[in-house]
């Protein structure tokens, strides 16, 4: 019989919102599920309901499953699908590190397979940085749109991006409740409120995502403000996860002067976990992927 993982990721079937990366990783996933020969079912939920579709599958459909590969919005949902699970079954968490990881792998054990695939966020953040000393090379002032700062992603990614700045380059920085284009444009409205009656100058927005990158943009065609708004049309846009079919062609399009390229976690978390089954391989518990500029001649080297 071909083993069974389900897989959760971020979003909700029909939504208005798309966020490509996510879909990037369902396709991913259902291509190394072919090959593998493993049974793969994907679920898209929001993330504060991943628990519950955890549990619904888990418990209430009889069918069994051998591993559930999840993206988890936070570390508190995080805690709560290990509470959950506890060992009972393979598990990979995607894109996040809950404190403690070791610990949890000790108690998992070894009978069934655990570990963690997420692509370097502080890479990321470091690509951008350089992206943006080579768009700044006198220096100047960043507006950072961060996603949410309960994601250790986002947080890895700003320390990345703050690191590799360097002297002569100031950060402004604003929250995104979540990774679209809605939430890019709250969160640079919500900055601009911040700012709107004071002297400041913004010559770079680096977003963390290609999604909030264009929501932030929109937003700033909006000010009404003329002098604002014209500053603000100079300004040039950063994102990240450069999915061939949004956010590279944004930038080849000129829309966004880069982003860097994320690549999927999906498919690496089901080779691990077929190496498992097969050959008894522990899973890495922090395997990592590389990012990659878009284009790559776009983040000058330190």
């Amino acid at each position: 019989m071909a083993r069974s993982i389900l897989i959760v990721l971020v979003g909700a079937p029909g939504e208005a919102e798309i966020d490509h990366y996510q879909l990037l990783q369902e396709e991913d996933a259902r291509s190394e599920a072919a090959r593998a020969g493993v049974d793969a079912e994907i679920v898209l939920a929001p993330g504060f309901d991943h628990l519950r579709v955890i549990r619904a599958r888990v418990r209430g459909t009889g069918k069994p499953v051998d591993a559930v590969v999840v993206e988890a919005a936070s570390i508190s949902s995080t805690q709560l699908i290990l509470k959950e699970l506890a060992g009972s079954m393979g598990l990979v968490l995607l894109n996040i590190e809950p404190p403690g990881l070791e610990s949890h792998a000790r108690a998992w054990g070894t009978l069934h397979p655990f570990g963690t695939v997420s692509t370097h966020h502080r890479r990321i953040g470091e690509i951008q940085g350089r992206q943006v000393r080579g768009l700044l090379p006198r220096g100047g002032e960043v507006l950072c749109v961060t996603g949410p700062e309960k994601s250790s992603a986002a947080v890895e990614r700003l320390a990345g991006l703050r690191a590799s700045l360097g002297d002569g380059i100031s950060i402004y920085t604003t929250e995104a409740g979540h990774w679209t284009e809605v939430a890019g444009g709250a969160a640079f409205d919500s900055w601009y409120g911040l700012y709107r009656s004071r002297s400041f100058k913004v010559d770079v927005v680096a977003a963390q995502s290609d999604e909030l990158a264009m929501g932030a943009r929109a937003a700033s065609e909006r000010i009404a403000n003329t002098a604002h708004r014209e500053m603000l049309t100079r300004a040039r846009f950063l994102g990240v996860d450069a999915c061939p079919g949004y956010g590279a062609k944004l930038v080849d399009a000129g829309k966004l002067a880069a982003s860097v390229t994320t690549p999927a976690n999906t498919g690496e978390a089901i080779r691990q976990l077929r190496q498992f089954w097969d050959a008894g391989r522990p899973l890495p518990l922090r395997a990592l992927t590389e990012p990659r500029p878009y284009p790559l001649s776009s983040a000058p080297s330190a």
